[in-house]
């Protein structure tokens, strides 16, 4: 059951909780897509008119969102601990909800709960609102990227944006204080320029650090280092930006020794993933280009730290790379979608850890070069716990169907024993019943307890309920999204005649949920979930999804149990 590579994926994926792996220096290994699911019973939409819910979805307000490629941040990290119903907690950034006076954070708890009425483990009627933040006193500041979670769960770090550029938040929250997104707390106290210890017991504290320039963030979401306290993330400048002291010391940006560095001037720039393993950072940016950065330490490349050393070209003519890159530092490999870019529409490139060899791309896009983003990929549990010279299981991936315009396709990528992409298959196909649509990002989670393994994703609008892949009535037909669920244990010959769980979800042509990120390992009731938030407003008056509980109109914070995405 324990995820052993060491691989290294930013935040606002797929992932979950701490922020940017799949496997930690030991101590962090198998935190984050361990997880419980069982079966693979079809969800349909008419099982949840009557009686308790067994999914629950809590108001972000109108426009409230994590974003398309954005995700909540879950904890505990121990997957094997025992579900707890005060302390386990889901936390939000809010988004578009970025009004005067509204909350930038918001956490439930009693997660494992149903709707409607109580039930579940924790024998309530929802989760509950934990806390909830305004941290920009009562100004519009609109915190757009996934937050990061301290690694005892106790602060969160996010970024928000203003007229002013974007600021670092890290804050240490209170049980208790703020009861939603439209009626948060203040925190009691404002240390920044201080140190934590500065934060007087029993109040909640919040460090506030603008970046070094005049810049916005919207896409680049906070990389954090557990073993030094450092935090990365990068801006809409091209400027990558590093700050000390985080969750432990004074929280500051460093702004001497060549920080903060300018990566590629004028682009946007993905979150940051730095590798333990060469002691770089590795980057993409809106101009296609993926990154290779030196960091103080690093044992690969030659320029003087911190430096760019060397930079790739993902794919054919411009485009851009939006996801995080992924590396895997135990076969020392670097993985970098460019959804955008006018050869293929879509190109995803492997290149290892220096930049030096294994250099190999395939085309997962439609030559026209147009239409939806693409994202990241994600492996499967048989790569996770292979290595080289005997590298076995498949990375998934949404891109495009290249003999029709833009549609959504699943792809399953093929590895050579030594690691190195050998193929991507033939792609899953007819999900959508018009091109132009949109998926969110991939999550794989495995049950070791029922030995299965799963992907789960959403596609934005215009869903076939036609028949296969996905059957017919277990979508809504009226143009709306749908989160879609696949069994991949063991790399299944693709692609599958039908999936295996759906829901609905509201409309939204760039996706129609933030990225998923999953909790436990459990036999509770309950208590093995997928979270995420809408992409676009509720609609309908429910209950359970596409609507909002029971109310339409409103970003929603959702919980799906996995099992049956019910």
């Amino acid at each position: 059951m324990t995820k052993n590579k060491g691989l290294y994926a930013a935040y606002p994926k797929k992932v979950q909780g701490m922020g940017q792996t799949l496997a930690v220096a030991g101590v962090f290994c198998c935190l984050l897509v361990c997880t419980g699911c069982s079966g693979s019973a079809q969800n349909a939409v008419a099982s949840k008119l009557a009686g308790p819910r067994i999914d629950w979805g809590m108001s972000l307000l109108a426009s409230g969102s994590n974003g398309v490629g954005m995700s909540p941040a879950k904890f505990t990290f121990d997957i094997t601990a025992a579900p707890d119903c005060t302390n386990d907690f889901i936390a939000y950034n809010t988004g578009a909800a970025g009004a005067a006076g509204t909350a930038k954070i918001v956490a439930f708890n009693s997660l494992y709960s149903t709707q409607g009425s109580a039930g579940g483990l924790c024998d309530t009627n929802g989760p509950s609102v934990y806390w909830a933040y305004d941290t920009a006193g009562g100004s519009a500041a609109q915190a757009l990227t996934s937050p990061v979670l301290s690694g005892d769960g106790s602060k969160i770090a996010f970024v928000d944006n203003s007229g002013s550029g974007a600021t670092l938040r890290v804050l240490k929250w209170k049980a208790g204080e703020g009861t939603g997104v439209g009626t948060p707390a203040t925190p009691d106290q404002d240390i920044s320029g201080m140190s934590w210890s500065a934060c007087m017991v029993g109040n909640s504290c919040v460090a506030s650090i603008a970046f070094n320039n005049v810049a916005g963030d919207t896409n680049s979401p906070p990389f954090y280092n557990y073993s030094t306290d450092v935090l990365y993330v990068g801006d809409n400048t091209g400027v990558l930006h590093k700050f000390t002291g985080v969750f432990k010391g004074t929280p500051t940006e460093i702004t001497s020794g060549g920080w903060p560095l300018t990566v590629d001037s004028t682009t946007v720039l993905t979150g940051p993933v730095f590798d333990s393993v060469s002691g770089n950072i590795y980057i993409g940016d809106s101009s296609g280009v993926l990154s290779m950065i030196r960091e103080v330490g690093s044992t690969v490349g030659t320029c003087t730290a911190p430096c760019v050393n060397s930079t790739l070209a993902v794919g054919g003519a411009g485009g851009g790379i939006v996801d995080t890159p992924i590396v895997d530092g135990t076969n020392e490999f670097v993985f970098a979608v460019n959804g955008r870019e006018g050869t293929n529409g879509g190109t995803i490139l492997q290149a290892s850890t220096d930049f030096s060899t294994s250099v190999v791309s395939f085309n997962i896009g439609n030559d026209t070069g147009d239409g939806a983003i693409l994202y990241g990929g994600a492996f499967d549990n048989t790569y996770i716990n292979s290595s080289a010279p005997s590298v076995a299981g498949h990375m998934y991936v949404c891109g495009k169907y290249h003999l029709h315009f833009d549609e959504p396709a699943i792809y399953q990528l093929s590895f050579t024993g030594a690691g190195v992409l050998s193929g991507v298959g033939t792609p899953l196909i007819n999900m959508t019943q018009v091109d132009d649509e949109a998926c969110s990002p991939i999550t794989e989670v495995y049950n070791g307890g029922t030995s299965k393994d799963w992907i789960f994703f959403s596609i934005g609008n215009n869903v076939n309920t036609g028949g296969a892949p996905i059957p017919a009535g277990s979508c809504a037909t009226n143009g709306g999204g749908c989160v879609i669920g696949i069994d991949v244990t063991g790399g299944p010959s693709w692609p599958p005649a039908n999936v295996n769980n759906t829901a609905s979800v509201p409309a939204n042509p760039t996706g129609s949920t933030s990225g998923i990120v999953v909790d436990n390992v459990s036999t509770s009731s309950q208590a093995s979930n997928i979270y995420f938030s809408l992409g676009g407003n509720s609609t309908g008056t429910g209950p359970g999804l596409p609507s909002c509980n029971t109310t339409a109109g409103v970003g929603c914070a959702v919980k799906l149990t996995q099992s049956t995405l019910q």
